[in-house]
């Protein structure tokens, strides 16, 4: 098939190509031989697991690391059924993270043992405390993912899930804070234990303790990174859709989600050239995020029972947003001790102070918090040494550029974003001496860099927010996989309640078992096994 010429009659339309639309598609193409269309904005597929280029620097947008992908795993199971085993994963150096505080820093290694013993031998006095932490990840890990399956399977497994949330589930209404305020004394303790909060974008005071320990249980055994960057997902899985005759298309805007006789039939698209495109499909997948299905892409005349409730969700509890510098190396960083590991620097052990404190700290160009990774020590076939420095941002900071076109907004924005790109590597500086003086090359993205591309509202970079609100019976109706309207469904990290790229990948898997005629997660998770077993057997 020509790539330009549009897919005739698919049998799905996906919107957007994140990881929860990239699974559901390939899916479809390989268990099932649907001719499925993806849609997609960017000029790039892959959502938050595409990379971009400048020269000979390679840089990921979302994806930094990942857990549970040893080749054993159920999780790494997964992630090769969806790719065919197309991309292969590298374990990070250890200690694969570093917490960074003023005069105190922590190195955590991927082993539980060990890092449960690190941490009684810096806090020995909180020994009790620290082994039963370790527990309570595991059980409100499991009431997480017991109260996400629940409220989007149907029949015995929904009673399966329910028991088991109710079996695990006494930590979902508390906050993070709570949780460690009501067991450990020590403050630097706390903050230690809650320094991986920017994985999942809310500070202890406002994250619910079950969406932390979802987490920090993930990383527990350490974390891994795809071999050539995070776009090789992406390219694997159109592989796969264009096999089985389907298509995904860049630079496709969808507009309008069509509504006829109340039931999803298809899609309006903004393509290239002020083009207005139709497409035309039994069912329709979004993996937009539920603000934008809800609220931009099913016609506001079109009645939808829980608009109103989003719309106001979404106003109280704004989306998480980040600026990210994108830093090429004159030589390797190795020269000045770095290994490789993520490093979380903070500036105070405050953490709900620095977050409220961000959209200040930013206008003054001294930021208080970053994570910085380092791609290229993790990827052995990296041409050149590469960082990643994120921190969190205000997007009302930002919004008044929205308007002005990407790559060519005015001189104010340009200046803004390098007093934040001054501050960050100034922090940075304070931490890692002699990282200033290697970079060669820098890149600010923003909140609306994320916007342009994503269409995600406020630049949402983890869907919708993990406060504990979200975890109650009864709330969050617009996060169900089969939404009110006929035709459409839901995929992407707010179905799980949840963000990051296994809950991504993981909706993508609930999102078939809804579909009309589709595949059981029992049926998924076997042929993820059998095809492991295959793999590991010799001819």
């Amino acid at each position: 098939m020509n790539p330009g010429t549009p897919l005739a009659a698919p049998d799905v339309i996906v919107i957007g190509s994140g990881i929860g639309g990239l699974t559901i598609a390939s899916l479809l193409a390989q268990l099932q031989r649907k001719r499925v269309l993806v849609l997609e904005r960017h000029f790039q597929p892959g959502g938050f697991t595409h990379q971009f280029s400048r020269g000979k620097y390679h840089w990921d947008v979302g994806l930094h690391y990942v857990g549970e992908m040893d080749k054993d795993s159920i999780i790494r199971q997964m992630f090769d059924l969806v790719t065919r085993s197309q991309v292969e994963w590298a374990r990070l150096p250890e200690p694969f993270e570093r917490f960074s505080y003023p005069g105190f820093e922590f190195d955590v290694y991927g082993d539980p043992q060990r890092y449960a013993a690190d941490l009684i031998e810096r806090f020995p006095a909180e020994r009790a405390a620290i082994r039963a932490y370790f527990k309570d990840l595991s059980r409100a890990a499991r009431a997480m993912n017991f109260t996400a399956l629940e409220t989007n399977t149907q029949g015995w497994l929904r009673v399966l899930m329910t028991a088991g949330r109710l079996w695990t589930g006494r930590h979902l209404s508390a906050t993070t804070k709570d949780y460690l305020e009501g067991r450990f004394g020590d403050p630097m303790l706390r903050a230690v234990l809650a320094s991986q909060w920017g994985d999942y974008g809310l500070p202890p005071a406002a994250s619910a303790f079950p969406v932390h320990a979802t987490i920090a249980h993930h990383y527990l055994n350490g974390a891994y990174y795809p071999v050539g960057g995070a776009g090789g997902i992406a390219g694997s899985v159109r592989k796969i859709v264009e096999e089985a005759g389907g298509q995904i298309l860049l630079r496709r805007d969808v507009t309008e989600i069509i509504i006829e006789n109340d039931r999803a039939t298809g899609v309006r698209v903004a393509a290239p050239g002020t083009i207005t495109e139709e497409y035309r499909a039994p069912v329709v997948v979004s993996d937009a995020g539920a603000a934008a299905t809800f609220l931009r892409l099913v016609p506001q005349s079109h009645p939808v029972p829980f608009r109103d409730e989003l719309r106001q969700f979404v106003q109280q509890h704004p989306p998480t947003a980040h600026a990210c510098l994108h830093v090429g190396f004159s030589a390797d960083p190795r020269s000045i001790g770095i290994q490789g590991g993520n490093v979380w620097i903070y500036q105070h052990r405050d953490h709900d102070a620095s977050f409220a404190r961000r959209g200040a700290a930013l206008e003054q160009g001294a930021p208080e918090q970053a994570y910085v990774s380092f791609p290229s020590l993790r990827d052995p076939l990296a041409v050149a040494h590469t960082a990643e420095i994120i921190t969190f941002a205000d997007y009302d900071q930002f919004a008044r550029w929205r308007g002005q076109p990407w790559l060519h907004r005015d001189e104010e924005y340009s200046q803004f974003k390098e007093r934040i790109a001054d501050g960050l590597l100034r922090l940075v500086e304070s931490r890692l001496p002699g990282f200033s003086s290697l970079v060669a090359e820098r890149e600010l993205s923003t909140p609306i860099t994320t916007e342009h591309f994503t269409g995600h509202h406020g630049g949402a970079i983890y869907g919708l927010t993990g406060f504990p609100g979200r975890l109650k019976r009864g709330t969050g109706n617009w996060t169900r996989v089969r939404t009110p309207i006929p035709g459409l469904y839901l995929t992407g990290v707010d179905t799980m309640k949840t963000a990051g790229i296994v809950p991504g990948m993981l909706s993508g898997i609930v999102a078939l078992n809804a579909l009309p005629g589709g595949l059981s997660l029992a049926s998924v998770f076997r042929e993820a096994r059998r095809r492991a077993r295959a793999k590991k057997t010799p001819l």
